[in-house]
């Protein structure tokens, strides 16, 4: 199972948190659905001058900010964001946002678990705020491109082997380094020629495309997306890309739930060569 979709065209409103915000819109790419079961992703935007009142969730969240500057109180302390920056944010943790700037503010948002169950998960606070159980409570970082491996066929990731990747780099921006427990957060690049073969996962992928252009094949049909769009892929779910222009392809890149020590991928190619015995 997989979906594509532009995030231009996606419907955008404030959902749940349309009573404890002002000026705030909130675009689900990825959720229920989509068919997701494990995640929700969500392109947020602030307007000049708008906030999200003070809450905390019952799930892990991570946001990379895409443009403009966002205000982040967080555990009793202010984190001034701008484009490029992530932060994540542990379950239980109480925070809210604002826009103090005269432009527009818009970021990526992944949550695991998946919002929206039985669970009372999302709660605005009038009072006293309860303390954080978590330590540290939250993380900040900022992503710079010059950071970023020289691509090659070697991205770290545990099952990857050099047969099955070429002119690829990563960046894990959130994961268990950060003190997450439930998702994965990493900017992902292609150099153009760069490919992935056709392999599935026993956790979901969301991802959404940040410069250039990609072909994703997805379950056997192709895609061809570029900035702006997104695509998702399920629990085993096959897909491959390849960048077939002339520029670096960079996306954002989810996994959730964590994936596994080992086998962190099922390549087709590798699983054929092995039963035929070599």
């Amino acid at each position: 199972m997989y979906h594509v979709g532009r995030s231009s065209e996606t419907p955008a409103d404030a959902g749940s948190y349309a009573d404890h915000s002002e000026g705030h819109t909130r675009g689900v790419l990825i959720g229920r659905s989509a068919g997701s079961v494990h995640q929700e992703v969500v392109v947020a935007e602030l307007a000049p001058g708008g906030r999200v009142d003070v809450h905390l969730h019952a799930f892990e969240e991570a946001f990379y900010v895409l443009e403009g500057h966002l205000t982040l109180e967080v555990a009793g302390s202010t984190e001034e964001l701008a484009a490029d920056d992530h932060v994540f944010v542990d379950r239980g943790v109480v925070h809210m946002l604002r826009n103090d700037s005269g432009e527009r503010a818009r970021w990526f948002e992944v949550s695991a678990p998946q919002p929206g169950a039985a669970l009372d998960d999302t709660v605005f606070v009038d009072g006293e705020s309860p303390q954080p159980e978590a330590d540290p409570p939250y993380r900040r970082g900022h992503f710079d491109s010059d950071e970023l491996p020289a691509p090659s066929a070697t991205i770290g990731l545990a099952g990857f082997g050099t047969a099955n990747v070429g002119g690829a780099a990563l960046r894990i921006l959130v994961g268990p380094e950060s003190s997450a427990s439930q998702l994965i957060l990493m900017v992902v690049q292609y150099a153009p020629g760069g490919f992935i073969a056709e392999h599935d996962h026993a956790f979901e992928e969301g991802f959404f495309f940040l410069t250039g252009e990609i072909d994703a094949e997805l379950d056997g049909e192709t895609h061809s997306l570029r900035a702006g769009d997104y695509c998702w892929s399920g629990v085993g779910s096959m897909h491959a890309f390849t960048n077939r222009g002339e520029k670096p392809t960079r996306w954002l890149e989810t996994q959730v739930p964590q994936p596994p020590s080992r086998y962190q991928a099922r390549f087709v190619d590798d699983w054929r060569r092995l039963v035929a015995g070599g």
